[in-house]
């Protein structure tokens, strides 16, 4: 298993960015002040286990991608771009997928 290596605040920073959000409108939205925002991110202060999975949730980021970034790019990517499907759109891909491994084209 990997070791946190301490980048939290910056994964967390990058996450809300990239949903467009800003410290006060996440803040807000999880119930604490921005300044503790900013103090995580800043790597000041490391949130309790409550408020990172609050943080997590509504980022819509997973805690292990949070602490160990277990994600690769490539799946970031993809997700990315799963965000802005329709759900037919997902339904459809997920059959391709499916398909593609009951094939082996996997590989």
């Amino acid at each position: 298993m990997k070791s946190p290596d301490h980048q939290l605040g910056y994964r967390l920073k990058a996450a809300r960015i990239a949903k467009n959000l800003t410290q006060e409108k996440l803040a807000e939205a999880i119930d604490v002040s921005a300044t503790y925002i900013a103090e995580i991110e800043n790597k000041r202060t490391i949130p309790s286990a409550a408020v990172l999975i609050s943080l997590c949730r509504y980022l819509n980021v997973s805690i292990d991608d949070i602490i160990f970034q277990t994600e690769s790019d490539s799946v970031k990517s993809i997700t990315r771009l799963l965000s802005k499907c329709s759900e037919k759109q997902l339904q459809f891909i997920q059959a391709m997928i499916e398909t593609m491994l009951q094939v082996g084209l996997h590989e």
